[in-house]
């Protein structure tokens, strides 16, 4: 079982806090015309069907599915180690601490992991307008406080307002198959703020979509 929690945000409002692991900047990705971003945002289909057309967007689209893929197996390993790890330390005279020695899981057998997989250590950086927005940022909770022994993939898309491409980007991600037993959050900060709000509004506009074995149910 594995925990995805995305998030869309917009660089205007400030960068998500604390800072997910994975963050991709939509912002090179051409904005939907006017008429459309208007009366839409990243959870009407129109305007997503006009951004999967885009080449830009379905790159990114396929860049962050991988990027969530690998990082679930990297996390699912990890677990796996430190649980084989224990089970070896039963009975023992002193508790094994596995929680430093992440070193020791490449001499887990071949049946108690998958296989390695490349490791994930690419970083996606905002550019340096996310970091100056002119409003005070949303100091967000820790991820998944209710699931700490559940290892969770936290993902942060983010354009200037966080209504439109980031939104929509997080929106497709949600409907992509994913692995059985993955849950995926979507959470939107942003999406329903004005961007002539002041800058100390800080409620959090979010909306959850949740996947469990495959389906998609909206709230």
């Amino acid at each position: 079982m594995a925990r995805v929690t995305i998030y869309s945000s917009g660089a205007h409002y400030g960068p998500l806090k604390p800072a997910a692991p994975l963050r991709y900047d939509m912002r090179n990705v051409t904005n939907p015309p006017r008429q459309l971003r208007g009366n839409m945002d990243g959870r009407s289909k129109k305007l997503r069907d006009h951004l999967m057309n885009d080449k830009d967007f379905l790159a990114l689209l396929e860049t962050i599915q991988n990027d969530i893929l690998r990082e679930i197996e990297r996390l699912q390993k990890l677990e796996c180690g430190k649980e084989v790890q224990v089970q070896v330390g039963v009975g023992a005279d002193k508790e094994v601490d596995t929680t430093h020695e992440i070193q020791q899981s490449r001499e887990i057998p071949e049946q108690e992991c998958s296989k390695d997989a490349d490791s994930h250590d690419k970083e996606y950086l905002p550019s340096d307008g996310e970091d100056t927005g002119d409003e005070t940022s949303t100091n967000e909770s820790q991820y998944g406080p209710d699931n700490e022994n559940e290892p969770t993939v936290v993902v942060n898309c983010f354009c200037h307002l966080g209504r439109h491409r980031s939104a929509s980007m997080v929106e497709e991600l949600a409907r992509l198959k994913w692995p059985a037993g993955t849950d995926i959050e979507v959470i939107h900060r942003d999406i329903d703020k004005d961007r002539r709000s002041s800058g100390k509004q800080k409620k959090v506009a979010k909306s959850s979509r949740m996947r469990a074995d495959n389906g998609f149910s909206e709230d």
